[in-house]
């Protein structure tokens, strides 16, 4: 389904004389196009549309926005899914309400002289931290190509435009990255080595994550609306030319690299369910376990999800 013209850019003017709007805070780390669906939904006036006032924080550390929503001072956050799984194994009052984008991936990349995965031995690659989900799956990737783990030195350089500096400057031999840094890397002749999807092919790379409350939260729902639609817009080809300068404002990077990221999110062009699987929870608990952070038996995945949101969107679409 896609949006009429005259429907986009709605200002909170046009919504005067009509009832209360509601507002909600809500976080995320950084700006990268994992976040594309919100950054439309937020230019072109959705979140108005919902008669809702999406307001944004932006963090550096995936902990952050987590610490935030448990303390309260957020309404929600849409976050790479592992560091708040941990924390809702651990007991915090939170739930996963939403999968806002399974089509990212990680793909690792390297110096252009490594042509392949024994070009890794005795090498050092940069990862965020390295105990987050990405640097699990990169564990994983290079377990399954070969690599032990005391073949590599895993060297914690910080976020993915840091990782990317520091590999451009010779001081790591690969890293990996999400969209659109893959393809800025690619540019400058760096080489692609693996995807995440080889070994994690339906991976939830962003999730809604709200305070479990047994008040049903509008101004969620209306959040989450606005996204359904936002990408419902996106993957309609007719909008590729707007959708682009979105990314490039919202991100900083070049129109050739939002193209491509674009073409990779939207193969197919059909817009992605924003249905919170066990599936996805439980892909991401087997990894946090196999990465000794969680103990076994690991817990049914639906223990961590609110599934009313999303069935009250189904209801509304």
């Amino acid at each position: 389904m896609s949006l009429s013209p005259e429907r986009f850019g709605r200002s909170l003017s046009q919504l005067r004389g009509r009832k209360m709007v509601n507002k909600l805070l809500y976080g995320q780390v950084q700006r990268s196009a994992m976040n594309w669906p919100i950054f439309v939904a937020d230019q072109l006036g959705l979140f108005a549309e919902e008669e809702l006032v999406a307001e944004s924080k932006v963090f550096t550390s995936p902990l952050e926005p987590v610490t935030a929503l448990i303390a309260g001072s957020l309404d929600l956050i849409n976050v790479i899914p592992d560091v708040a799984l941990l924390e809702i194994v651990k007991g915090a009052p939170l739930a996963v309400i939403a999968n806002t984008n399974s089509r990212a991936q990680y793909r690792l990349m390297a110096q252009s002289e490594i042509k392949n995965f024994s070009g890794l031995k005795g090498k050092k690659i940069g990862v965020n931290d390295g105990r987050s989900a990405e640097a699990l799956i990169l564990k994983k990737l290079l377990r399954l190509n070969g690599l032990k783990p005391d073949s590599y030195d895993l060297a914690a350089t910080g976020a993915p435009l840091d990782r990317c500096k520091k590999l451009k400057e010779g001081l790591v031999a690969a890293t990996m990255v999400t969209q659109p840094f893959n393809f800025l890397l690619e540019e400058e002749g760096f080489r692609t080595l693996a995807s995440s999807r080889e070994i994690v092919p339906d991976y939830p790379f962003t999730v809604c994550v709200v305070r479990r409350e047994e008040i049903f939260n509008n101004a969620i729902l209306s959040f989450l609306k606005a996204v359904s639609r936002s990408w419902q817009w996106l993957s309609d080809q007719s909008n590729r030319e707007r959708a682009i300068p979105t990314l490039t404002q919202w991100t900083g990077t070049t129109e050739k690299q939002a193209q491509s990221t674009y073409d990779l999110y939207l193969h197919p062009p059909e817009p992605p369910s924003l249905a919170p699987t066990e599936e996805g929870v439980t892909t991401v608990l087997e990894l946090l376990s196999e990465g000794g952070r969680l103990p076994r038996p690991l817990p049914p995945a639906r223990k961590y999800i609110d599934g009313r949101y999303f069935e009250r969107l189904e209801e509304k679409t």
